[in-house]
């Protein structure tokens, strides 16, 4: 049976403007009902480098040992680090508060089970429904526990170190991004016999240097940089490193799908079998470049959680989000960018190629990615006007899915229209085998949602 989505958490946990959309009161109650829910044990909790980050961890602090949690604190990390180690410790939930690579007066907060992998649909309307009853039982003074601040980020070092093992003085552009990879993506690298060249590594919860989120167009310092200085590769994080954003040796960046392309074939060749994870708008270049080599792909809904979820019920071995949040089951089952990076240094090793080299032979379509404004609260509404009339916008449908979204499939290409679980809007995604076809279906998709997104403002 297939569970409700929460209202209250997106794809990828809770997000809002703090002290807006997301004030501190909701992190005290998020915290009393985590108690409410697990009853005893600890929780791990980090932050990334936003300004609220502080405000919301000791918010969310105070309502789990209100409740009767151990709280272990520690501090500003990236994510995935987050939630190897609420596995690695054996927590019994742990809480991550970042907005990803959201603007810097977004902040959020993104739950893990003790697996490590963020909290399924049915778990976060437990949440939910635990955040409506008013009648917490609160522990009393003398059970309430300790809360502890540990630096535990060596165990995720050492477990990668002690896994991956690289030979070549790599010399690498890192742009952090002034998030949270600033401190353990540079020591895992340099500890791996890397020769960095850094950019924006000193931690700001304004973001300064650019865009918490890493694009093409947020990171031409970066490409100049990999190409002034002769780097044989240049990598950037977004706000909390689920993501990672590459650069190859002549300073150009490479688009996510071709990326994800390149590293899942190579693994699926490495083993000469397996299966893939991808979510429902990954493009067809993706599935060619897996199937090609032997593998097959499952597709899912959109969010690593998903991903994550279709990895452990189909033993897949690896899965990945064009954003450039891959998951390796190897490790854990959280979205890594570091580890990404490093994975990708070792199989240019094993393979002998540069990054351009590695990407080379991935066939491209032409994508269109972009997003319509749309309240959260009018999304449902907006999306079932949207599912409604676009087939028939589009003419000539061959196939319609609605595993996450609506999907429509012509006969030269594909649209993708879903709510956005992080911000508010609806996004939307075209893929064509022409350029000028994926432009008219970008257009004619995007102007459909317009206009019904306005109808629902006034």
């Amino acid at each position: 049976m297939q569970v409700k989505k929460p209202d209250l958490f997106g794809t990828s946990g809770i997000r809002g403007v703090v002290n807006l959309d997301f004030e501190p009161v909701l992190a005290i109650r998020l915290g009393v009902a985590l108690a409410a829910l697990f009853k005893e044990g600890m929780v791990t909790l980090a932050r990334d480098t936003r300004t609220s980050g502080e405000m919301l961890s000791s918010a969310f602090t105070a309502g789990a040992l209100a409740g009767g949690l151990e709280v272990t604190n520690l501090g500003v990390l990236p994510t995935p680090v987050l939630a190897y180690l609420t596995n690695s410790l054996g927590a019994a939930t742990g809480a991550m508060i970042t907005a990803s690579h959201n603007p810097p007066e977004f902040n959020g907060i993104k739950l893990f089970d003790r697996d490590g992998k963020a909290h399924s649909d049915a778990l976060q309307t437990q949440i939910e429904h635990a955040l409506g009853d008013e009648k917490h039982p609160y522990a009393s003074w003398d059970q309430l526990r300790d809360v502890s601040s540990v630096d535990y980020s060596y165990r995720y070092i050492e477990k990668i170190l002690n896994q991956i093992t690289l030979e070549k003085p790599w010399k690498v552009a890192v742009d952090y991004g002034s998030g949270a990879a600033y401190q353990i993506a540079s020591e895992l690298l340099q500890s791996s016999g890397c020769h960095l060249v850094s950019l924006n590594a000193q931690p700001d919860g304004v973001f300064p240097g650019r865009s918490p989120e890493p694009t093409s167009e947020s990171l031409s310092a970066l490409m100049t940089v990999v190409r002034s200085m002769n780097c044989d590769i240049g990598v950037a994080y977004d706000g909390d490193a689920d993501r990672v954003f590459l650069v190859d040796e002549t300073g150009q960046g490479v688009d996510g799908d071709v990326a994800l392309s390149a590293f899942a074939s190579y693994m699926v060749r490495k083993e000469g079998k397996g299966t893939v994870a991808l979510p429902v708008d990954t493009s067809l270049a993706v599935q060619e470049a897996v199937e090609e080599n032997g593998g097959k792909v499952t597709w899912t809904k959109v969010g690593d959680i998903y991903v994550a979820e279709a990895i452990v019920r189909k033993k897949a071995m690896f899965g990945g989000e064009p954003c450039g949040a891959w998951i390796h089951p190897s490790l854990h089952l959280c979205p890594d960018g570091i580890l990404s990076s490093v994975l990708l240094l070792e199989a240019l090793e094993e393979q002998g190629m540069t990054v351009r080299q590695f990407c080379s032979g991935i066939k491209r379509y032409a994508v269109r990615r972009g997003k319509i404004q749309c309240t959260n609260i009018a999304k449902s509404q907006v999306m079932s006007k949207i599912a409604s009339n676009l087939p028939k916008a589009l003419g000539n449908k061959t196939e319609i899915t609605q595993i996450d979204g609506i999907r429509v499939q012509i006969p030269e290409g594909w649209v993708l229209v879903r709510a956005s679980g992080t911000e508010p809007a609806v996004r939307v995604t075209v893929e064509a085998r022409s350029t000028h076809l994926a432009e008219d279906l970008f257009n004619i998709t995007c102007d459909l949602c317009s206009s019904i997104a306005r109808e629902n403002l006034s």
